[in-house]
């Protein structure tokens, strides 16, 4: 029996029973494949692996396609079959609709652009051009149409992705099991590159996907074997992260664990998984410092925020603070099985939460424009925003944005061609060298790169799409639980992505948890 279909006898919603099929099956085993063998999978080492995972996730994912489209075909096409309704247009919703019209721009703008072949196959840039957003789509309707949740699907997912983290615990400290660092130049080149993902910014990017699903697993699962699996990879990722060297990943998880707490908030039951799942991450960071003590600190260092948490004293206080309360929690919780508290918990919560977010962006306005001059240590690069802001990111920002303002009325809606923001942003590559970069192909922010290569129009249908898929889904985990984890998976990739780069070797999971996010809230609403 599915998830979807045990937790709806106990919620009592209103969600047909549904035959699984081999059309079902088989979406189920491309998700396999795509959580186990796409993120380990590479050929040369790092020297091809953006190309290894894009030529793995376009042919895993048209074989899929393809298998299911003849699965479909064989057994006919049955108009009273609910999942069959599903691909009649009138039953299409605002989601699918944006999505679609995502991919519309997105030829739209390959048509128009300067740089046609470049645009179709993303070859100055990422691999993001078109034949990869078309594939994303034909993603998206398939696990649409067709996904009915299979927990062993989720659980491969967490132990295949904690040997992704364990790997990068274990390149932190020069110890490369795989031998991927075989050929790679010198100790500053190893370490920018960690795991089978890459970039370390990209692994930071695989954290922010796949951390918060197990988060959620381990507070919504029924089994407590399948519990304690999600519990280890929660450790191994956040240990993980502490290893990836990046703030983007920081700053996504920091985001969604807000947004877990004021979740769970109400449900002490559920409230004290989730604080033995914070637990179980904080103190995997001070095994990280035993290890890295054992292994006499030899390792690629830590930024300031990750040593916060592996080295400094005081972030033991916080995990004794977090235990002490997780137990609190836990025997309250037996005393009071039931319980569920006021909804001014999660509305004051949220309160607090948004005017610390209002406070932080009220100081950085201020030192980035007003008070220019005040010296800011360490937190100049992080709470003044100019040039030299977020490693350069700022120059690029900033250019970007009068590129956009020059562009010609056509270009501003349509953009220059997907993946092409290496030969709009070409005029500034001289001023780019003084930060010791000779180029770049993209904006580093996705946001802005759509912007600049799809347009307005580009932007929007985007935004719309993976935002609604996330607010259905967040609508739905009234019901489903489930649904918590794939729209908090959509969520923190959405967040840390406002600094980091859309490529296939993460943005693929991302779409598939965004398809996941909709494809939940359909069980519960046009079936």
């Amino acid at each position: 029996m599915s998830y979807n279909n045990s937790l709806k006898h106990k919620s009592g919603g209103k969600v047909k029973n549904f035959s699984y099929g081999m059309k079902n099956a088989l979406v189920n085993y491309y998700l396999l494949i795509m959580f186990t063998a796409f993120p380990l999978f590479f050929t040369n080492e790092y020297f091809n692996i953006r190309h290894d995972k894009y030529g793995f996730f376009l042919a895993a994912s048209l074989v899929a396609i393809i298998s299911v489209l003849s699965v479909i075909a064989m057994s006919g096409y049955d108009t009273n079959s609910s999942d069959d309704r599903l691909f009649k247009l009138k039953n299409f919703s605002f989601t699918d609709y944006s999505a679609i019209a995502f991919l519309v721009v997105s030829i739209i703008s390959t048509l128009l652009s300067d740089y046609k072949f470049d645009s179709l196959a993303g070859t100055a840039g990422r691999n993001n051009g078109l034949i990869l957003t078309a594939v994303y789509i034909a993603v998206y309707f398939m696990i649409t149409r067709l996904y009915v949740f299979k927990e062993y699907v989720i659980t491969a997912f967490a132990v295949g992705a904690s040997v992704v983290f364990l790997l990068a615990v274990l390149n932190c400290f020069y110890w490369d099991p795989l031998g991927m660092y075989i050929g790679l130049s010198d100790k500053q080149t190893i370490a920018n590159f960690t795991s089978t993902i890459g970039n370390k910014n990209l692994m930071s990017s695989f954290i922010c996907i796949a951390l918060p699903v197990f988060i959620a697993m381990s507070v919504v699962a029924k089994n407590n074997v399948l519990r304690i699996i999600y519990y280890i990879a929660c450790g191994l990722g956040f240990a993980s992260l502490m290893t990836a060297d990046s703030d983007s990943g920081i700053v996504g998880v920091g985001f969604v664990l807000v947004v877990f707490f004021i979740w769970f908030s109400r449900n002490i039951s559920r409230l004290k998984r989730f604080f033995f799942s914070l637990a179980v991450m904080l103190l995997s960071a001070k095994l990280l410092r035993l290890f890295s003590f054992f292994m006499n600190d030899y390792s690629k260092g830590m930024d300031r925020f990750q040593k916060f948490f592996v080295y400094n004293n005081f972030s033991y206080i916080i995990l004794a603070v977090v235990v002490i309360i997780t137990v609190v929690l836990y025997i309250f919780n037996h005393k009071y099985p039931d319980i569920l508290l006021p909804k001014a918990v999660p509305v004051t919560i949220s309160v607090f939460f948004a005017l610390a977010l209002i406070t932080m962006i009220a100081i950085s306005v201020y030192y980035s424009f007003i008070n220019t001059s005040a010296s800011l240590g360490s937190f100049d690069t992080l709470l003044r925003f100019n040039d030299k802001w977020g490693t350069h990111r700022g120059f690029m920002w900033i250019r970007a944005f009068w590129i956009f303002g020059d562009l010609p009325f056509v270009q501003k809606l349509f953009g220059t061609g997907p993946d092409t923001f290496y030969y709009a942003f070409e005029p500034y590559f001289g001023e780019l060298m003084k930060f010791g970069d000779s180029s770049t192909n993209a904006a580093h922010n996705e946001y802005i790169n759509y912007l600049i290569t799809l347009g307005v129009f580009g932007l929007t249908s985007y935004l719309i799409f993976i935002g609604s898929a996330i607010a259905n889904a967040v609508k739905a985990s009234a019901k489903n639980p489930v649904a918590i984890a794939f729209a908090c998976s959509g969520i923190c990739y959405a967040v840390q992505a406002v600094v980091n780069i859309a490529q296939p070797i993460t943005t693929p999971l991302f779409i598939i948890f965004i398809s996941l996010s909709q494809a939940v809230a359909v069980n519960y609403s046009k079936r």
